[in-house]
């Protein structure tokens, strides 16, 4: 009686499962960093908002972040991305340019250490699309680690 009971409550919960899946997907692409406002020069032990302006693919994409990073924990090279997601199966999407699918967005309190010394160089590569062949490319910005100049 109870391997009947068993199997009856074990065919009951396998065909109340179901494998088709009926909500949207999301997939991300990146967005084309089109401006940007960084300081002339970072100063050691401070924290900055750096301020960037991206362009949509499309009226159905949405901004998700900024996303990228350093290529290991000791480089002052910063790579920055601007992430979107969107659901492919959308139709009726609009990337004419005579839609405004530009935005802007801030980075936040990016940390300048106290230990950085006063001839360092940060250099920020911001994703700006890809070329013919598919591979990345990017417009690098330089920022060097000073002090404000006393003027008398």
């Amino acid at each position: 009686m109870k391997k009947i009971v068993f199997a009856l409550v074990t065919l009951i919960a396998m065909s109340s499962c179901s494998i088709d899946d009926d909500n949207s997907n999301t997939s991300y692409e990146f967005a084309e960093i089109t401006d940007f406002e960084f300081p002339e020069f970072f100063e050691a032990g401070k924290s900055y908002d750096l301020k960037l302006t991206y362009q949509l693919p499309s009226t159905c994409h949405t901004f998700a972040g900024f996303d990228g990073g350093r290529e290991d924990l000791n480089s002052n090279e910063i790579f920055i991305y601007a992430l979107t997601s969107f659901d492919p199966n959308e139709t009726g999407c609009d990337s004419s340019n005579d839609t405004d699918l530009t935005s802007a967005g801030t980075i936040r309190g990016f940390n300048i250490s106290a230990n950085v010394d006063e001839d360092e160089i940060f250099i920020f590569n911001l994703w700006t699309g890809e070329d013919a062949n598919g591979d990345p490319v990017f417009t690098t910005v330089e920022v060097p680690v000073g002090e404000t100049a006393e003027t008398p």
